[in-house]
Parts: C-alpha cells; sequence; structure tokens
C-alpha cells in the first residue's frame, strides 16, 4: 500500500529526532493539529505542507503525497467556505457539502480524460474529508454529508473496477450502499447496487450480478438516466443467464427509455454522463450477450462516433472499443 502523507510525515519527523511540539513551533502550528496530520484525521492546507516538507528536508517527498482536493475549479469563495469548514468540520454546512460536490464532479470530468488511476488520491482525500464532516455534522446538515460521503464511497469503488481490485471495489461498494441507507437516498443507494452488479459482470459472478441488478431497480424514484443505465444493465444480466426473451424486452423498454431522457444540462452531477451516445454502447454489451455479434460491434461504432471528444479516452469508451474492433 502506498504511504500517505501523514505516515511520511511520522516517518521524517522521527528521522530528523523531532518532537511534535517543536517541529509543530517551527511552522508554526499547534501540537494537536500536527498529530492530527499524522493520523490522518485532518487535511493540511498546501502552504503548511510545503512548510512540513521545508522544516524536514523532504526535498519534495512530503508535498508529493499532500492530498490534493482538486479544488482548482472552484471559486475563491467556495474555496474559502471550504478550507473554513476543513479546519472546523463541526460547522459544516450546505454550502460547503456543495463546494465538496463540485470538487467531485470536475474529478469525475478529469476522469475522463486521464485514468482511475490519476483520480484516485484526490478522491481518497475528498473521501476522508468528507467522513470528517459526516462525523461531525449538526443533526440537520448530517443526512446531505452522509449522502455525500456515500457518493464518495460509491466513486471510490467505481475507481477500484479498472484495475481488477475487486475486493477493495466491493469494500467502498458496500459501504456506499449502508451509507446511502442511513442518509435515506434513494439515487445513491441505487446507485451503488448498479455499480455492484457492474463489478460483478466484470469478474463473471453472474449470480451476484443478477441479485444485485434486481435490487438496483427497485426504487423508482430515482433519476430516469439511471434508470436507463440499470434497465440495460438488467436486460445484459438476463442475457448472460439465457433467458433470452426477459432480455429483449428491457432492452426495448430501455432503448425507449433513451427517447426520453432530459437534454445533458438537465442531467444530475452524478449522471452527466447519460447520454444517447453513451446509451449505444450499453446496447452494444446486450446485443453482445444475447449472440448478435455484428450488432454489437456497430452499436459500439456509433456510440464511439457520437461521444464528445473528451471521453475518446476514458476507460470505458476503451471498452466500446475493444468491442467496436472485435472480429
Amino acid at each position: 500500500m502506498a504511504e500517505t502523507f501523514g505516515a511520511a510525515l511520522l516517518r521524517l519527523r522521527e528521522a530528523a529526532g523531532l518532537s511534535q511540539r517543536k517541529l509543530a513551533r517551527s511552522v508554526p502550528i499547534s501540537q494537536s493539529t500536527l498529530s492530527r496530520y499524522e493520523a490522518k484525521l485532518q487535511r493540511p492546507d498546501k502552504r503548511t505542507a510545503a512548510r512540513l516538507d521545508e522544516l524536514l528536508n523532504a526535498r519534495g517527498e512530503l508535498l508529493d503525497l499532500w492530498p490534493s482536493l482538486g479544488t482548482e475549479t472552484l471559486s475563491p469563495a467556495e474555496e474559502e467556505r471550504l478550507a473554513d469548514a476543513v479546519d472546523r468540520p463541526q460547522r459544516v454546512d450546505a454550502a460547503a457539502l456543495e463546494s465538496l460536490a463540485g470538487v467531485l464532479t470536475a474529478v469525475r470530468r478529469l476522469e475522463d480524460e486521464t485514468s482511475s488511476a490519476h483520480v484516485i488520491p484526490m478522491v481518497d482525500a475528498q473521501r476522508e474529508l468528507a467522513r470528517q464532516f459526516a462525523a461531525n455534522a449538526r443533526s440537520a446538515t448530517r443526512p446531505a454529508a452522509v449522502g455525500l460521503l456515500s457518493e464518495l464511497e460509491q466513486y471510490r469503488g467505481w475507481l477500484a473496477i479498472p484495475g481488477q481490485r475487486w475486493d477493495q471495489a466491493r469494500q467502498h461498494l458496500d459501504r456506499a450502499a449502508v451509507l446511502a441507507m442511513e442518509a435515506d437516498d434513494p439515487l445513491r443507494l441505487s446507485t451503488a447496487l448498479s455499480f455492484s452488479a457492474y463489478s460483478a459482470i466484470r469478474r463473471h459472478d453472474l449470480s451476484a450480478a443478477d441479485a444485485l441488478s434486481e435490487a438496483a431497480r427497485r426504487d423508482t424514484r430515482v433519476h430516469v438516466g439511471l434508470r436507463t443505465y440499470e434497465t440495460y444493465q438488467r436486460a445484459e444480466v438476463l442475457a448472460r443467464n439465457e433467458e433470452r426473451a426477459d432480455a429483449v424486452r428491457l432492452l426495448t423498454e430501455a432503448d425507449g427509455m433513451v427517447e426520453r431522457l432530459p437534454p445533458v444540462e438537465e442531467l444530475p452531477p452524478s449522471g452527466y454522463w447519460y447520454t444517447p451516445a453513451f446509451f449505444l454502447g450499453q446496447r452494444a454489451f446486450v446485443l453482445r450477450a444475447l449472440g448478435d455479434e455484428s450488432g454489437a460491434r456497430q452499436a459500439a461504432r456509433d456510440c464511439l462516433a457520437e461521444m464528445p471528444a473528451e471521453w475518446a479516452s476514458s476507460e470505458w469508451a476503451v471498452r466500446r472499443r475493444e468491442l467496436a474492433d472485435a472480429s
């Protein structure tokens, strides 16, 4: 496991023969703050991380481990609001949670242009911050804080799938589902279940995929984009289980749902990719499971031709490209 900022800080401080009190005084910060950094209970700002790197003569080693949140897309006011919540998590409010959710949306789009591995450190830092918010939020704010933590756990589980880290994916997605139930958030619960079903499909566990894909579709209060995704997913699972008639019925149902999708600008931040172009790719996987290789390749090609240019190098686009090029 990669060394964290807190673990490296502790190691470098002890190697330098410095007490927490002496190093904290040199920064200057309180000893309790330094202790929280080392215990991964608090995230320093970048200026403090750079100062610690300098004092410990780490030559950039410590700063390289600084857990960036990816806040570059925030306005100065939003960044200040989030920084205040970081310093005093018990005072987190809806505005600070909205700022963190905005950072998550930006990181999702960054993943489209880079890779899951590139954004994992940022998501881990956001997840740790959301955990602190959920643990310290006042009663009125707690459901929203827990819901956001659920979304970050769900996304972290998703990011583990391309690297086939199945146990890691399951751990995060299970936690996401439990948190979504605590927050009474049907959208995040349904998403966590559908991502778990996707993970099961990828690792060829059709029994788990069958149960999870069915459970994901039970609550109809979720957004039409997610319902469409889950209907294609359920159709693929049924096709893989050789339940052809039901798979074809759901494929037809999903195709009809695509026609009722809202404009792109009305899609939720947690589902901005639920567009007709994306669903052509989902249709391709169902057709392949039904044995229609030619139709699957054509649907995959149509998906690639219609998707936005910034999605072209995404990991999910790679799977569609592999299908389009299959002989």
